[in-house]
């Protein structure tokens, strides 16, 4: 292995499998990039398979990763590599760190498409299992990557992402603005994310439509990249009997993004499953109530700044916000509560963190090769 102590290192990303999304992962993984390389101490630089400005098809995938990659990685001689999602080459010149944001493509395989069921049986495995460093965002993630793919307890480290800057109070000028643009009122609930199935937002939409009932004005906004055109969600919007006051948005720019939080009565999120879950913790930075089904690993990352359903049925949904919704006293101690656990999250903690597994991965390294 070359010195590189008296240097600093190079690590590439290759940045592929993060196109394909606007959401967490895409997030993720470009404000860490940002925030390593903003730290000085690596010189760090970001590949992409070729041709990939209009998305990469199945063909391109399988190339890249069987030949392509490996190819760049002789090329470049970098001191480590970093998978920016899930899938890496067989063979690689130096250490390996992989980001496993969670393994819900084993635990819903229904939930996704050929291509990643079949990533998730060969590719993935293998990416993991060969890894120095693997590293995920909560512990729960963690514990299900090392029962799925039993790896090692001390290759996977947990590095919980940070909140933008944006992500702040808005002032009341700015949130009518983004009320007109979007044609919204003052009275609404948000949900911002994709529209996966595991995100369970039927039993979001029925929740809606029991509290109709009471709150007669009130709308509920679905937000993010195929919320329109996700066909179960169609459906149960069709069929909840309130579809004229769901309003549903595709991706949202991110300078609208915060606003639409900060006006909205609560965030919130009815998920089976997630790696972190973003978007909640980006609404109690923005000032927002946010009420949550009590699924793992929301808990663990609000804390108790959250308000949590008895369980993710649209009964219990609907309860918790009518809670939030009826009770001003509890609304505001979640705004200042989730306030104060956004500021727990930056990406100047979560670069350090990774840096240290970047020294330590580094550090193994230079004494197998002594």
């Amino acid at each position: 292995m070359r010195d590189v102590a008296s240097r600093a290192p190079h690590v590439i990303w290759d940045m592929t499998f993060t196109l394909h999304t606007l959401t967490g992962t895409r997030v993720y993984a470009h404000n860490m990039y940002r925030a390593l390389a903003a730290r000085g101490e690596m010189r760090m630089e970001e590949i992409y398979a070729p041709n990939t400005a209009g998305g990469i098809p199945g063909a391109q995938n399988v190339w890249w990763l069987a030949r392509g990659l490996e190819k760049k990685l002789n090329a470049r001689k970098p001191d480590l590599f970093h998978v920016a999602a899930y899938l890496g080459p067989r063979r690689a010149p130096c250490p390996v760190i992989v980001n496993v944001f969670d393994v819900a493509y084993v635990q819903y395989a229904e939930f996704f498409d050929w291509k990643w069921r079949a990533y998730a049986r060969w590719v993935i495995p293998h990416t993991v299992q060969h890894a120095a460093a693997v590293v995920t965002l909560t512990e729960h993630a963690r514990q299900e990557i090392i029962k799925a793919y039993s790896v090692d307890p001390a290759r996977v480290h947990i590095v919980a992402p940070g909140v933008g800057s944006e992500f702040r109070m808005q002032d009341d000028a700015a949130v009518s603005e983004m009320r007109a643009k979007y044609n919204l009122g003052k009275n609404y609930l948000l949900y911002v994310g994709a529209p996966h199935e595991r995100k369970n937002i039927p039993a979001l939409i029925n929740a809606f439509a029991l509290l109709r009932h009471e709150f007669a004005d009130l709308i509920l906004v679905l937000a993010g990249p195929q919320m329109t055109e996700a066909e179960h969600i169609t459906r149960a919007v069709n069929a909840s009997g309130v579809a004229h006051a769901v309003r549903r948005f595709g991706y949202i720019p991110q300078n609208d993004l915060p606003r639409l939080y900060a006006g909205a009565r609560a965030f919130v999120y009815a998920s089976k499953v997630e790696g972190f879950g973003m978007p909640p913790v980006e609404a109690m930075a923005c000032g927002t109530p946010v009420v949550s089904a009590p699924n793992a690993p929301m808990p663990d990352v609000l804390g108790d700044a959250g308000y949590f359903a008895r369980d993710d049925s649209p009964a219990a949904l609907a309860r918790a916000i009518g809670d939030v919704l009826r009770d001003e006293v509890l609304a505001a101690q979640l705004r200042a509560q989730g306030m104060a656990r956004a500021r727990e999250f930056t990406w100047e903690r979560a670069a350090r963190d990774m840096q240290k597994i970047y020294a330590d991965v580094l550090m193994a390294q230079s004494r197998v090769t002594v």
